[in-house]
């Protein structure tokens, strides 16, 4: 078990937010988590990368605790979250933002040794190393043709598939998702499922938090559905999916 998570709950005050949450990930599995606004997917996710830290439960990587580190700890344990909305610098161009990616990456991941190892190369090894690194990342991503262009000219879909990509090149075990397709359309949706499959192949374990269920039933192997903060179905997705529980959560709709 790559993930695996006991008894997760986190509260606000008189709030609980996730109630007793517990699931595993397998390496190499694609699994979706979803639910309706306030389900508790985002501070489940949250929880995992570091950002929030459980009232109660476990969160073991490996075997390993990690429900107590912060935020970087849990990066440098190969744990690396995208967000519902990148925070990118209009000015800077995709490859700028791709090599600031790269440079918090060796401060905080690969320790100090790695980077004095680089650094005692020939003039330029650390700098081809990045370069090359950039570029698979943009050429898996379907973002090499846009490598100069700067962040504020961007599409909203290429926005958030430059966030998934300053992921990528973090070199992460299990990439965490939040909201990857919200907002976009049909044909960017068909994108950004062809470079998650993609991601897998390239030995990526992938968690995502979505709305758009459809877009999960296609492509997750695995489904976990979340209501008012506890798990109302887990199992192979199309059955999830189906499951009377959850159709009565999402007000008796089917997915589309």
């Amino acid at each position: 078990m790559l993930l695996d998570i006991q008894g997760l709950i986190k509260r606000f005050g008189g709030l609980t937010a996730v109630s007793n949450v517990s699931f595993g990930i397998e390496r190499g599995e694609i699994v979706g988590i979803f639910g309706p606004n306030g389900s508790g997917k985002t501070t489940t996710l949250n929880l995992i990368a570091g950002i929030l830290q459980p009232t109660e439960g476990s969160i073991l990587w490996k075997g390993n605790e990690i429900g107590r580190l912060a935020s970087f700890e849990v990066a440098q344990q190969g744990l690396i979250k995208t967000f519902q909305n990148p925070q990118l610098f209009p000015e800077l161009t995709v490859a700028q933002h791709m090599r600031i990616a790269c440079h918090l990456h060796i401060k905080r991941a690969l320790g100090i040794g790695r980077v004095l190892t680089l650094l005692r190369g020939t003039p330029g090894e650390l700098d081809g190393v990045l370069t090359r690194k950039i570029d698979q990342m943009l050429e898996l991503c379907r973002l090499a043709d846009k490598r100069g262009e700067v962040a504020g000219a961007l599409s909203y879909g290429s926005e958030k598939m430059l966030g998934v990509a300053m992921g990528m090149v973090c070199e992460p075990e299990l990439l965490l998702l939040d909201e990857p397709a919200s907002g976009l359309g049909n044909d960017e949706i068909s994108n950004l499922d062809a470079v998650l499959r993609d991601l897998r192949t390239h030995g990526v374990t992938l968690c995502i938090i979505d709305h758009k269920v459809g877009f999960l039933g296609r492509l997750a192997d695995r489904a976990i559905a979340l209501h008012h903060g506890a798990i109302i179905a887990v199992g192979k997705t199309t059955d999830v999916l189906d499951n009377s529980a959850v159709v009565e959560a999402y007000l008796g709709k089917k997915h589309a």
